[in-house]
């Protein structure tokens, strides 16, 4: 008897080990890459280049990754890509992570509904293009959380963001996590590219190049802040919006904790090449105020040169954008050649000239790094010069009547204004009371809204990320520019419970 007990104990273990062995979450990653087109620019081989490090990216730290997927050479259409979902995610059960990342062009048009927004999808022999509908229901039918990033033009359409349109969007829900490249009006296919040495392309988008190298080994996993050994989707987006300045990145949820990527703090090791720690000093820009300051740290000798892009008819001017080299030290060894660095940690100031400062608008401030004959761009800002202010234009504030955050929806509004300001923005309640700080003296982005402004979109909860009550609020904003300060409170709008709902009270 003891011995059969003893077996059928042994057997009870191992039964439960089997158990707990296979109900662990299991992550699937597929990555896709479109570079050459029958219609629109030729990007090669930047989204090949960007497969390629977000793979890397997210091969590290504790992913847990099962499957990796990439398909670098392009994607003939929907159904290619139906068939690719299916293969990588279909035995993904309710505790996985399923992630997805795209970098090709991007299609919408203002008015247009967000379900429309259209990825092209080509291997350049046949294209077709992919809704964020189409997206939608490919993915709806896969178990677990689906994190989605999407590297494309009017990315943000797909979220509602970034737009003057109101409408919901079709992701709404626990299950999905989405990181944009842009806005809805925006643009955000920009990369670095040129040729090595051998003759051999290199490139890739500076959104894939920011936020693979937020979530590296290599670099530290400097997107997250407080060092906790989890990236979480609202670290991605401090770090993004800090350090990426070409397009403005949008998230749902705004502002989430779920973690993207978790590693072994006890891991990381000090950086020991090319540049990282960078900080911008934000503020806008005036003949009073003409400095861009920012620090870093250098942990190699490298080449730094910095890239001035100005804002030209509401894009930037890649093309003309001037070049600067960091003359603070000099080596030796490199004779007479600017932008050499030694290790240590940099402290720069740079003067903005009067012919730059006379053209109110953005520019695009870029760090560029040279290292073992590899040239990248490092990390970039988004800078505003204040405009004159003559006679101050009515600041409006528009947003929707009611929503509903415990189904999933966020409260938007946009803010117009003209030309670069400093905005702070708060929730208050009924009474006045503040509820919650959306921004604090930030410095407007570029958004590409006509007419101009800003958007911000809260979430239905209060400074410690709590869920608020049902009720009435509204939106203080204050804005400063060029001298000028002006003040704005947004119509009164509900925050609804499911309860209050029509449809439940129409069942009811």
């Amino acid at each position: 008897m003891k011995a059969g007990a003893r077996f059928f104990g042994l057997l009870f273990f191992f039964l439960t080990l089997l158990f707990l062995c296979s109900a662990q979450a299991e992550n699937r990653a597929l990555l896709i890459g479109c570079d050459h087109f029958l219609s629109g620019q030729d990007t090669s081989p930047s989204s090949e280049n960007n497969v390629m490090e977000m793979a890397q990216a997210l091969s590290g730290g504790a992913m847990n990754l099962e499957t990796l997927v990439t398909q670098r050479s392009g994607i003939s259409g929907f159904y290619e890509l139906r068939n690719l979902i299916d293969y990588t995610f279909s035995t993904a059960q309710d505790g996985d992570v399923s992630y997805f990342y795209i970098s090709t062009h991007g299609l919408w048009e203002p008015g247009d509904p967000g379900n429309s927004m259209t990825l092209l999808l080509s291997n350049g022999r046949s294209q077709s293009g992919v809704t964020a509908q189409q997206l939608h229901d490919a993915f709806e039918r896969i178990r677990g959380t689906k994190v989605l990033i999407v590297d494309a033009c009017h990315a943000g359409a797909m979220i509602a963001k970034g737009i003057r349109d109101e409408f919901s969007h079709i992701f709404e829900g626990d299950s999905y996590k989405i990181i944009c490249s842009s806005g809805g009006a925006e643009e955000s296919w920009f990369w670095r590219g040129g040729a090595t040495d051998e003759g051999v392309l290199a490139g890739g988008g500076y959104f894939s190049g920011v936020l693979s190298a937020g979530l590296s080994f290599q670099t530290g996993y400097a997107a997250d802040e407080n060092s906790d050994g989890s990236i979480t989707l609202s670290e991605i987006k401090r770090y993004l919006r800090q350090m990426h300045g070409a397009s403005t990145v949008h998230t749902y949820p705004e502002e989430d904790d779920f973690p993207i990527l978790t590693y072994d703090a006890s891991s990381v090791r000090r950086r020991t090449d090319g540049v990282g720690n960078i900080v911008f000093e934000e503020g806008l820009l005036s003949k009073e105020h003409r400095e861009i300051a920012f620090s870093f740290t250098v942990y190699k000798n490298v080449r730094v040169a910095y890239q001035i892009v100005h804002q030209v008819d509401d894009r930037w001017d890649f093309e003309h954008a001037q070049i600067v080299y960091d003359t603070g030290e000099w080596l030796g060894g490199s004779g007479d050649t600017g932008g050499y660095l030694v290790p240590g940690r940099k402290e720069r100031t740079i003067t903005v000239s009067d012919e730059l400062l006379d053209k109110a608008g953005y520019i695009l401030f870029q760090m560029v790094v040279t290292q073992d004959q590899h040239v990248e761009i490092v990390a970039s800002s988004a800078i505003g010069v204040a405009p004159e202010v003559t006679a101050a234009e009515t600041l409006t504030v528009d947003s929707p009547d009611v929503f509903t955050p415990s189904a999933g929806e966020e409260m938007g509004f946009v803010i117009s204004h003209r030309g670069p300001a400093l905005i702070s923005a708060v929730i208050q309640d009924e009474e006045g009371r503040t509820v919650r700080r959306l921004l604090s003296r930030k410095v407007t982005r570029p958004e590409q809204l006509y007419p101009e402004g800003t958007t911000l979109y809260w979430d239905g909860k209060n400074h410690r990320g709590e869920r608020v009550e049902a009720g009435t609020y509204r939106l203080y904003v204050r804005l400063e520019q060029g001298g000028e300060v002006q003040e704005v409170l947004s119509r009164d709008f509900r925050l609804l419970s499911m309860e209050d709902m029509p449809e439940n009270n129409d069942n009811a």
